[in-house]
């Protein structure tokens, strides 16, 4: 080994010889090493410090390798081996082996410049996957941020797993390590409340939040600016997003965790969102003057182009490009302009519908969860749900008196037992953003 340790040419554990160091961080630094044998690529991740061989620093390696590995997923990077590297003075300091990625961080990404909602959407849904994976064997990641999300070739991959622990786990240390990033962390960690899966997806709604918008709701930097902050309140999302996203990012970032979904239902709403083309754009008119007989044509070429892409299409091909015709009075009769209306009115409603639908997905779903998890008796889950089936459409006849219905439903099986006090208050919570959506 060199005087100077770790260097490029290191050989540790007579197995992984440094080449390049790739990153370096205030608890670890990452190399690029060559696993000599069986001849591949890998990154090796260092503790860095004068605590880098104690016994905290061994158990934290140990740790986050066997947290890493636990799930098995493609969104999250491999761990191929934990070992210990004896340094000049004869200590030996641990270290994570893990497949090497090509690409950049979404930190990177963002920095440059904000993303599309869809773009936004794509990125967020594979992270959920993830997520969903890591919790589904029972483990909480803690530290969800743009830096910790690696966008390859491959795909999405979630990095850094060293503070995750098993879901209820209390903190092991009195230092705050295990809190995770200031802007990043979730209300109910402030409060000293182990780390669950709704911890996750608070971090989630701020990487949502940060991709379309630049910066987190509380861009901050330490625990007292956080404060702070929060005492002013989170900044807002940028216009013209929609409403499916906003309303998500906002459920995502409920301060109390029963309220926000699941990272699986977060996955499959953010599905929806990414596979969906974008709203037509709304151009200004007066820059599109052409003569009349040009503008029939461009309304019929408009009418094709709804039928090929219902929801408005690729951008800049929305039926709304088309002209408005001049008037009859104008027009040759032997070539009379057609009306656009039938061609505009769907996509000034689509929203109206999509928002209503997607919060009636979002009540079906609170209690297929409760039937699921023993807080609501299936005959009354069966009765909820047929109710929801009912809701036909914002506008239907008698929309406002079903969701009355649902209501009085709920809180009379919630009287006898029937429904679990922490259930119903979520499906009260979903009817509210049912009201919303019907615009009640």
């Amino acid at each position: 080994m060199t005087p100077h340790w770790p260097a490029a040419g290191d050989l540790l554990a007579a197995r992984y010889r440094l080449v390049t160091l790739l990153e370096s961080g205030g608890m670890a630094d990452i190399w690029r090493a060559r696993d000599e044998l069986l001849e591949r690529p890998v990154a090796l991740k260092l503790p860095t410090g004068r605590t880098a061989s104690s016994a905290e620093a061994l158990h934290a390696a140990w740790k986050e390798a066997r947290m890493a590995a636990r799930p098995s997923h493609p969104g999250i990077a491999v761990v191929h081996d934990y070992n210990g590297a004896e340094r000049p003075d004869g200590s030996v300091t641990p270290f994570v082996v893990m497949e090497l990625l090509t690409g950049e961080t979404l930190a990177a990404r963002v920095e440059r410049a904000p993303l599309g909602p869809r773009e936004a959407a794509r990125i967020g849904r594979d992270v959920a996957d993830a997520l969903a994976a890591a919790h589904a064997s029972g483990v909480v990641h803690r530290d969800i941020k743009p830096g910790n999300v690696m966008l390859t070739p491959a795909g999405v991959k979630i990095l850094d797993f060293g503070i995750s622990a098993v879901a209820g786990e209390p903190d092991d240390d009195e230092t705050g390590m295990t809190f995770g990033t200031p802007a990043y962390v979730a209300p109910e960690r402030l409060d000293g409340k182990p780390a669950e899966p709704a911890t996750d997806v608070y971090g989630l709604g701020v990487l949502l939040f940060e991709m379309v918008s630049g910066d987190p709701p509380y861009p901050v930097d330490t625990w007292e600016e956080l404060e702070a902050a929060r005492a002013q309140g989170p900044g807002h999302l940028p216009p013209g997003l929609p409403a499916p996203f906003r309303v998500l990012v906002g459920d995502c970032l409920s301060d109390e965790p029963g309220l926000r979904p699941t990272a699986e239902e977060v996955r499959d709403r953010l599905t929806m969102l990414a596979d969906e083309p974008p709203p037509p754009r709304h151009r200004d008119r007066r820059r599109l003057a052409v003569p009349v007989g040009a503008a029939a044509v461009l309304t019929a070429a408009a009418t094709v182009l709804l039928l090929v892409w219902p929801h408005g299409g690729e951008p800049g091909t929305a039926p709304h490009a088309a002209p408005t015709p001049a008037p009859a009075s104008r027009a040759p009769s032997s070539t009379p302009a057609r009306s656009t209306a039938p061609t505009r009115a769907p996509a000034r409603q689509e929203p109206v519908r999509l928002e209503f639908a997607e919060a009636v997905r979002r009540v079906r779903a609170a209690v297929d969860d409760g039937r699921s998890a023993g807080q609501i008796r299936p005959d009354v889950a069966t009765d909820l749900l047929n109710l929801l089936g009912a809701l036909d459409g914002p506008r239907a006849a008698g929309v406002e008196e079903r969701i009355s219905d649902l209501r009085r439903k709920v809180r009379a099986r919630t009287g006898e037992g029937s429904v679990a006090e922490s259930r119903a208050a979520v499906l009260q919570s979903r009817l509210d953003d049912l009201d919303r959506a019907a615009g009640i």
